[in-house]
């Protein structure tokens, strides 16, 4: 039987993969603009040597949430009545001279998909690694039937 591959290697390929997606997902719905939304994905499993527990790490811009979710004022904090840039944004009403936001999903969709996957995996990898230790445990023939 050959031998499985570690968790943490099987988080970190996993990460790399999700990662991958979500850069994917971002291209085609041209979510762009400046980069920096691709560029700050950081990923990392922390875990002890030998430890049973596995902790997975995926940190990206807090406003690709607001994309994702198609909400936002659309200008900054600080832009008050009565200053310059209030009347450029602004109808006399207070409403946004622009269209409104629409929802780019690049985000909810595909964790459900990609941390369902994770479970399949993990489940799948602990199987083996039971299965293994029930075969070298067991002397002599063994037969499993499922």
């Amino acid at each position: 039987m050959s031998e499985p591959i570690s968790p943490r290697q099987l988080a970190l390929d996993w990460l790399d993969i999700t990662v991958e997606r979500f850069v994917a997902n971002m291209r085609r719905l041209q979510i762009e603009n400046t980069g920096h939304l691709l560029a700050s994905f950081k990923k990392n499993v922390i875990g002890e040597a030998g430890a049973d527990r596995l902790r997975i790490q995926l940190s990206y811009a807090l406003y690709g949430k607001f994309v994702d979710m198609g909400v936002g004022r659309g200008h900054g904090a600080g832009i008050r009545k009565g200053d310059d840039g209030y009347d450029r944004l602004r109808n006399s009403r207070g409403q946004l001279r622009r269209l409104a936001r629409k929802a780019r999903p690049w985000y909810s969709k595909e964790v459900a998909h990609q941390t369902k996957r994770l479970s399949e995996l993990m489940l799948d990898l602990y199987g083996q690694v039971l299965v293994a230790k029930t075969v070298d445990a067991l002397p002599g023939e063994t037969t499993i039937s499922f």
